[in-house]
């Protein structure tokens, strides 16, 4: 069972399916979470084998409670899947986008689109909302004139809202990663490799490895010297994100993305001479290949 952030009808939902359908040839089933946290708190239990969560999004960043779940859980990461978001504005059917007051949607959705929702209903608040579906369903049951809603297009006409405008998302490039999570020490259900050579997976766009890294004392050089390690095995960074300890202003440590797998001989002997900087330690969150599907095109014949 792969646990997601639900309900029906999120983007979360639909890198579950990739997961699911993809990685297990449609043998794995999904299940819904309210929210990110309690996604986590079922694989980390046992309730599910695995858990689909956002991981960063190309306009609004790193998804910072699956960054800080990962730094004290013992978790990793297992695969990637990176969505193309493709936001829509619903209204209630006959209403004038000039009195809608209210948007509601998760707060991620609502930064991406904030430009375009000023523009297209400026008389509106923005509201925040668990998933962008939590969002779909609630306007959909009020059935509230002066509320609007953002979130994918066939969940909003599945709950019978009206589209008032497709990509409403400030940029055209918006992504998201989400990252299907395992508990440490323990491999996914299933003869991986079996189904790769069967054809059955989408081969990886890349492989990345994920590391923590935490500096034991702050002192000139540090981050230069741990990038100096990276440079001398010729290991490229995809990611430099910098978190608090929660020890205090100032105590950071740091999420770092290499592309290439934990198995090649040059990372390993990085990360071993990274252990032993003085002051350092290392954990590997896990080493991973990354996906992405074939964009569809989105019809906009119910677009106002």
């Amino acid at each position: 069972m792969i646990g997601y952030l639900g309900p029906k009808g999120t983007y979360t939902e639909q890198a579950a399916r990739f997961f699911a359908d993809s990685l297990y040839a449609g043998r794995m089933a999904i299940r819904p979470y309210p929210s990110v946290s309690q996604t986590l708190d079922a694989v980390e239990s046992g309730d599910v084998a695995a858990a689909a969560v956002p991981m960063e999004n190309s306009l609004e960043g790193s998804i910072l409670v699956t960054l800080d779940r990962l730094a004290v859980a013992p978790l990793r990461v297992s695969a990637e899947f990176t969505l193309p978001i493709r936001h829509a504005a619903f209204i209630i059917p006959g209403t004038d986008p000039e009195r809608i007051l209210e948007i509601r949607s998760k707060p991620e959705a609502l930064a991406q689109c904030r430009r375009t929702l000023r523009m297209i209903m400026p008389h509106a608040n923005h509201v925040d909302m668990d998933s962008t579906a939590a969002a779909i369903h609630f306007v959909a049951q009020q059935g509230d004139p002066s509320i609007a809603c953002v979130g994918d297009l066939e969940a909003g006409l599945a709950a019978g809202l009206r589209l008032l405008r497709m990509d409403v998302q400030d940029e055209v490039f918006n992504e998201t990663r989400f990252a299907l999570i395992v508990r440490a020490g323990e491999e996914l259900p299933g003869n991986m490799s079996a189904i790769h050579g069967a054809g059955e997976t989408p081969l990886p766009d890349v492989y990345k490895t994920s590391l923590l890294l935490a500096l034991g004392d702050d002192h000139p050089g540090a981050l230069f010297e741990v990038l100096g390690v990276f440079a001398r095995y010729g290991i490229n960074l995809s990611r430099l994100e910098s978190r608090p300890t929660r020890r205090g202003l100032g105590s950071y440590h740091f999420y770092i993305d290499l592309l290439q797998r934990d198995t090649d001989e040059a990372v390993r002997a990085a990360i071993v001479e990274l252990g032993r900087l003085a002051g350092f330690s290392v954990k590997d969150l896990g080493s991973y290949a990354c996906y992405s599907p074939l964009e569809k095109p989105i019809d906009k014949k119910h677009e106002i």
